[in-house]
This record gives structure tokens, C-alpha cells and sequence, in this order.
């Protein structure tokens, strides 16, 4: 079973989810994936939130925040997108 250690953000990334997406949350955690998938959604928001202030857009941190935040991390809740489907991780699993 593969470690999949959280940050702060990963830990509020989980709470949102288990609040706003809870058939999601549950789903994933019956199936062993919910912290494959919250470490997926942290590591990709902190890579987004790289590129936007790094990369030729040159974002300050509040407005890389704004747009990276709800593109992986804190998603809408399932009652305004029912269809909410969990990330897939670009991690392999350790053995």
C-alpha cells in the first residue's frame, strides 16, 4: 500500500471534499483511493499554482490561488455538479 502524506492543504482539500462531494468522498474512501486522490488534487493544485506564478503569466500568489484553487482542489459541491468524478493520480503506487 502506497503512503500518500498530506499538507495542510491536502487536510483541507479532504475536509472540503467530505462536506461539499460526500458521495464522491465516500465512494473513494470504500474503494481505497480517497488519499491517493486528495494527494493527486494537493500536488496538482501546488504544480498549477507554480506554472501560473512562474510560467510566462507571471500571477502574483492571490490571484494563482483564485484560479488554481477550485480547478483541482476545493471543487464545486455534487448538488451543482452531479456528474463530480475523483482525480486520477499521475503517482504509481510503491510496492
Amino acid at each position: 500500500m502506497a503512503d500518500y502524506p498530506l499538507g495542510s492543504l491536502g487536510i483541507q482539500i479532504r475536509e472540503h471534499w467530505k462536506r461539499h462531494c460526500p458521495q464522491m468522498y465516500a465512494e473513494l474512501e470504500k474503494s481505497g483511493h480517497l488519499d491517493e486522490s486528495v494527494s493527486a488534487a494537493q500536488e496538482q493544485t501546488s504544480d498549477l499554482m507554480y506554472e501560473l506564478q512562474n510560467g510566462p503569466r507571471k500571477l502574483d500568489y492571490h490571484q494563482a490561488w483564485e484560479l488554481a484553487r477550485e480547478e483541482w482542489a476545493f471543487l464545486p459541491s455534487e448538488e451543482a455538479v452531479p456528474d463530480l468524478r475523483p482525480i486520477k493520480s499521475s503517482r504509481r503506487a510503491s510496492s
